[in-house]
C-alpha cells in the first residue's frame, strides 16, 4: 500500500456542488480531500480487506442470530425489554437490510482491523459510492491518472442490485433529520438509486413523519408511509414517543429493528 500525493483538481468543489455534494467542506473544514490516494496490490484488496470484510460480516450475523435468543445479552446492550419481541421478528422473519459501514484500521500488513461497526445509520455513502468514481474518471481524462487505474469500489452496483431485489410496488419513503445536509445527501443518493430500479421514493423528514389513531405512520399529506429507509438510529427512537407504536404499525423500517443489536 502506498500513499501517493497528487493535485486536487482547480473546479472540484464546483463539480461537487452541480452534484448536489454540499457537505464536501464542514464548519470552514475540508471534508472531501483528494490531495492524496491510497495504491494497493490485488493481494491485499482480496486477502487484507475484501476477505476480513466477509468473515467479520458473518460474525456480525452470528451474532445477531445469538442474542435475539438471550434476554441476558439483549439488557447487556441495553434495549429497553420492551422492544425484545420487535427485533426477534424482525430477525427471525428475514427484514431485509441494505448496507452497513466498516471503519478499518490498515498498515498494509494485513489483514485490516475492524475499529467500528456502523450498521444502521452509516454515512460517508454518496461520496464513497460515486463522488470518488467521478474522481476517477475525470482524472483518467485529464491524464492525471494513468489509463489502466481502477478503483476496489462496486458499492453502487451491489446497492441497485439489492434494490431491485426488493421489488418494492408501493411508495418507499427516505427519511433523515431537518437541516442535515450530509444525511440529506445520504438519503438523496439511495432514493436516486431506488427510482433507477424502478422504485417510486418520496423524501420527507423525520420531524414531519406522523402517526394516525390508528397506528398509522403517515407524511403531511396523511398518506400512508409503506416502507420508510430512517436515517436515525434505533437507540433513539427506542426512548422517543413514536417508538412504541412501530412494532404494531404497517410500516417496513429500512434499516430493520435488528440492525440495532449491531
Amino acid at each position: 500500500m502506498k500513499k501517493i500525493h497528487c493535485a486536487e483538481r482547480p473546479d472540484w468543489k464546483h463539480t461537487a456542488e452541480s452534484l448536489g455534494f454540499l457537505f464536501h467542506t464542514i464548519d470552514d473544514e475540508p471534508y472531501w480531500d483528494e490531495s492524496a490516494y491510497y495504491q494497493f496490490s490485488l493481494a491485499q484488496i482480496e486477502n487484507d480487506l475484501e476477505d476480513p470484510t466477509t468473515e467479520l460480516h458473518e460474525m456480525c450475523m452470528d451474532l445477531v442470530d445469538r442474542v435475539v435468543n438471550s434476554e441476558e445479552l439483549l439488557d447487556r446492550l441495553s434495549i429497553p425489554a420492551a422492544y425484545y419481541d420487535m427485533i426477534r421478528t424482525s430477525w427471525r422473519e428475514g427484514h431485509p437490510h441494505l448496507y452497513g459501514r466498516m471503519d478499518f484500521s490498515y498498515s498494509g500488513n494485513g489483514p485490516a482491523k475492524l475499529l467500528e461497526l456502523n450498521y444502521d445509520t452509516p454515512t460517508s455513502l454518496y461520496e464513497a459510492a460515486a463522488f470518488q468514481w467521478g474522481w476517477l474518471e475525470q482524472c483518467i481524462e485529464r491524464g492525471t491518472l494513468p489509463r489502466h487505474a481502477d478503483q476496489f469500489n462496486s458499492i453502487d452496483t451491489k446497492l441497485h442490485q439489492a434494490f431491485a431485489e426488493l421489488q418494492l410496488k408501493r411508495p418507499f419513503y427516505f427519511a433523515s433529520m431537518k437541516d442535515s445536509v450530509e444525511d440529506k445527501g445520504t438519503t438523496d443518493y439511495l432514493r436516486l438509486i431506488a427510482e433507477k430500479v424502478g422504485i417510486e421514493s418520496r423524501h420527507i423528514d423525520i420531524e414531519d413523519i406522523g402517526l394516525t389513531a390508528e397506528g398509522r405512520f403517515v407524511d403531511l399529506q396523511d398518506r400512508w408511509i409503506p416502507h420508510l429507509f430512517k436515517l436515525h438510529a434505533w437507540e433513539f427512537i427506542f426512548h422517543e414517543p413514536f417508538g412504541a407504536a412501530i412494532a404494531e404499525c404497517d410500516t417496513q423500517f429500512f434499516e430493520p429493528a435488528w440492525k440495532a443489536i449491531l
